[in-house]
């Protein structure tokens, strides 16, 4: 079976097309780049050429416009649930307190998930993982929120909850999701290539997960 994945981040509610700075191998250059209605037909055409694919959003989704701002990403829900993301994580998306983050979260037909954070009691905050059927497979999920929200991040950021390197957590999803007989585990990530790479190492289960990750 041939598996299809979408994945996007760092949208900062940017909701429409707008000029972006690039950069090549010779020079720096300005062009219109970005808006959901741009992201939504790639991922139409992802789903038309190939029915098994999974969409992830790597969050920085609820902060950065004035609209997203001023509704503390109320506003982008409609939005994102047209788009059929399979899960998210998050970093600023906690910028206006983890538990607004759940009152987000509980409007969106899919889960963010966060294996490394945890409430003041020390439970998991989020779902650490969820498993998608799809194609005769099944594949394990494992989410991991960005490292530095209760480290250089304002506090309300992280009012309630702490939130780990995810070594240990990985193992731990890694374990459960192989005992439940996933055949394939992927790795939802906000930290980006050269963090999770080191992660992947330190955990010792680089060879049974698979990435998507922030650049």
């Amino acid at each position: 079976m041939k598996l299809s994945i979408g994945f996007i981040n760092d949208v900062h509610g940017y909701m429409e097309p707008h000029p972006e700075l690039f950069y090549d191998y010779q020079k720096e250059y300005v062009k219109s780049a970005g808006g959901y209605a741009r992201i939504q037909t790639i991922f139409k055409k992802i789903r038309a050429e190939n029915p098994n694919a999974l969409l992830f959003d790597g969050g920085d989704t609820f902060h950065g416009t004035v609209p997203v701002v001023q509704s503390k990403g109320e506003v982008l829900i409609p939005i994102l649930n047209q788009l059929g993301f399979d899960a998210m994580v998050g970093h600023w998306d906690f910028a206006y307190t983890p538990r607004h983050l759940l009152k987000l979260e509980s409007q969106l037909n899919y889960p963010v998930l966060g294996c490394n954070v945890f409430d003041e009691q020390g439970k998991r905050f989020l779902l650490p993982y969820k498993i998608s059927e799809i194609g005769g497979l099944k594949i394990g999920i494992i989410g991991i929120c960005s490292n530095i929200i209760d480290k250089t991040m304002p506090e309300k950021f992280s009012e309630g909850i702490t939130v780990t390197d995810g070594i240990e957590e990985t193992n731990q999803c890694v374990r459960e999701l192989r005992e439940d007989a996933v055949d394939i585990i992927i790795l939802l990530s906000h930290n980006g290539y050269p963090q999770d790479i080191e992660l992947l190492k330190k955990s010792g289960r680089n060879r049974y997960l698979s990435q998507c990750t922030h650049p």
